[in-house]
Formats: C-alpha cells, sequence, structure tokens
C-alpha cells in the first residue's frame, strides 16, 4: 500500500510541477515539451537495452486546449 500511494504522489507532483494540472496555457506548454522529450528518450532507451527496432514516427497532434475551451 505504501508503494502506491507514494508512486501515486509523486505522479502528482510531477503533474502538478509540470503545468498539466494548472491553467490552459500551462497544460498547451507542458504538451509541447512532452512531445519534444519523448522520441529522444525512446531511442536513448531502446539503445540502452540493446533494441534496435524502428519505431513508427509520432503523429502530429494538433490539438490546443486554449482553442478547444467553451468560453461560455
Amino acid at each position: 500500500l505504501a508503494t502506491k500511494v507514494t508512486i501515486a504522489g509523486g505522479a502528482l507532483y510531477v503533474a502538478c510541477d509540470s503545468g498539466l494540472l494548472g491553467s490552459s496555457e500551462q497544460g498547451s506548454e507542458a504538451l509541447v515539451k512532452a512531445k519534444a522529450a519523448i522520441p529522444p528518450a525512446i531511442e536513448e532507451w531502446m539503445k540502452y537495452f540493446g533494441l534496435e527496432a524502428q519505431l513508427p514516427t509520432m503523429p502530429k497532434i494538433e490539438f490546443s486546449p486554449v482553442k478547444a475551451w467553451n468560453s461560455g
């Protein structure tokens, strides 16, 4: 139980710290940062584990929470 609580608390901390739980502008910035960081990290992990498989390219996500927000 303690491990699960620690993992959940860590995930919540990272989400708050990266701006995912903030305003829509902060969420958009966090999405841009994540899209820039994920492909190099996957490539590094593949080299570390000795996998040389070719991954498909990342799809382009053209979604802006600011534009999709219902301003009412």
